[in-house]
C-alpha cells in the first residue's frame, strides 16, 4: 500500500470556510471562528454560509481539488483552476456529484421538473455568475483572514508531517490505527466510521493520502476515488482547544428533536417519501398545527428540509445530517481518546 503525507492550502482554506458555516460542529476551532467572524461584515457571514449552503458547507470544493488531483503550490492557484472550469463539470462538481450530466443538461433548459431548489436552479441557469461570484469571496476571504492563519499554522503543519511519517516508517499499521479514533486498520481491510461503517480493501484501494489539516476534524474520509483514498491527519495548534467540555449545541437540538415519539414517526415519514402537514396530519390523525410545531422542531436541528411546489409545501428527511448523528455523538464521547492521540498541543 502506497502512502503519502500531503498538505492543501486550498483544501486547508476550503476547511476554514467549513467551520465558519457550523462552528458547534468544530469545537478544537471555535475560539478562532467566533473571533473571524467578528472581523467579517455580515453580508461576508452570510455569502459564505450561503454559497456553503448550496456546497455541503464548502466540502464540495474540496472533492474538486481532490477528484483533479491538483497538487497546488498556493490557494490562488486553485481558485483559478475551479472558477474557470467548463461550466458543465462546475456544475457537476459544485452539486455534489449527485446529478447525471445528462439529467443537468435536461434541467438547464427545463427546470419545472428537477429536484433543485431555487439556488441550485440559479447556479445551473448562470454558472458564470456564480463562478465570478466564489473567485470574489474567496480572493476577499484569502487576503483578509486565511493567508494570515495559513502563515502561523505552517511550522505544526510541517512538524506533524515529519512526525506521522517516522510513525509511518516504524510501524504503517500502528500509525493508521492511531490516525483516528474512527479509523481502524484489521488485516487488508481499512473501516472508517461516518454516519454509517465503510470498509476499504487494500487490494482495491492500493494508495491513501492522508492530508493534513488544522480544521477538518472531526472529519476524516475526504474523499473516495479509484484505487485511492484521502483521509484527514489532524494537526493540533496552540490557541485552537475547546473553550469547553460542552456538547455541541447542533448535537444537543437533535437529540431533543428526536426525544418524542411523534416526531420519530413523523422523521421516518420523510425519510420515506415528501409530505406535506396536510397529509402527515391525515395519517397521524392530529391537527395540522401540531404537525406543523413538529416539523419546525425538526427544521431547527436540521433533520428536515422543505421545498414548495405550487400551493404545498414538502418535507423531507435530510440524510446527511442524520448519518452525521453518529460521528458527532462518538467525537464528544471519544473525547480524551482524541486528545491522547491526536489533539495533544505541541508547543516546542
Amino acid at each position: 500500500m502506497g502512502i503519502e503525507i500531503v498538505f492543501s492550502p486550498f483544501n486547508e482554506l476550503v476547511a476554514s470556510l467549513h467551520v465558519l458555516c457550523n462552528p458547534v460542529h468544530h469545537p478544537y476551532r471555535r475560539k478562532w471562528s467566533m473571533e473571524v467572524e467578528a472581523s467579517l461584515s455580515k453580508e461576508m457571514v452570510s455569502d459564505i454560509r450561503m454559497i456553503g449552503s448550496l456546497t455541503y458547507e464548502w466540502l464540495y470544493l474540496m472533492n474538486i481539488r481532490n477528484e483533479y488531483n491538483l497538487n497546488e503550490s498556493s490557494t490562488e492557484e486553485a481558485i483559478e483552476f475551479i472558477c474557470s472550469m467548463p461550466d458543465e463539470p462546475f456544475v457537476f462538481y459544485m452539486l455534489g456529484e449527485q446529478y447525471s450530466v445528462e439529467s443537468l443538461q435536461g434541467w438547464r433548459k427545463d427546470n419545472r421538473m428537477s429536484p433543485l431548489n431555487h439556488h441550485q436552479k440559479d447556479l445551473l441557469k448562470h454558472p458564470k455568475q456564480w463562478k465570478d461570484r466564489i473567485h470574489q469571496l474567496l480572493y476577499e476571504y484569502n487576503e483578509k483572514i486565511f493567508q494570515r492563519e495559513l502563515f502561523r499554522i505552517q511550522p505544526w503543519i510541517k512538524r506533524a508531517s515529519s512526525t506521522f511519517e517516522q510513525k509511518l516508517d516504524q510501524s504503517s499499521f500502528d500509525a493508521l490505527n492511531e490516525l483516528h479514533p474512527d479509523v481502524t486498520l484489521k488485516g487488508s481491510t481499512l473501516k472508517v466510521q461516518k454516519g454509517e461503517t465503510y470498509r476499504f480493501s487494500l487490494k482495491e484501494y492500493s494508495h491513501l493520502t492522508l492530508q493534513l489539516s488544522t480544521f477538518i476534524t472531526p472529519h476524516v474520509m475526504l474523499g473516495v476515488y479509484p484505487g485511492r483514498l484521502c483521509l484527514g491527519l489532524h494537526v493540533a495548534v496552540p490557541e485552537t482547544e475547546a473553550l469547553n467540555d460542552e456538547p455541541p449545541t447542533d448535537l444537543v437540538l437533535m437529540f431533543k428533536a428526536l426525544g418524542e415519539s411523534t416526531r420519530l414517526k413523523i422523521l421516518r415519514d420523510v425519510f420515506m417519501h415528501p409530505y406535506s402537514t396536510k397529509q402527515l396530519a391525515a395519517k397521524h390523525d392530529l391537527a395540522e398545527a401540531t404537525i406543523s410545531s413538529h416539523i419546525k422542531t425538526l427544521q431547527q436541528s436540521d433533520l428536515v428540509t422543505s421545498e414548495r411546489k405550487g400551493y404545498y409545501i414538502f418535507y423531507s428527511g435530510n440524510r446527511e445530517r442524520m448519518e452525521s448523528l453518529r460521528a458527532d455523538l462518538s467525537q464528544f464521547i471519544s473525547l480524551p481518546k482524541l486528545e491522547q492521540f491526536i489533539y495533544e498541543s505541541d508547543l516546542t
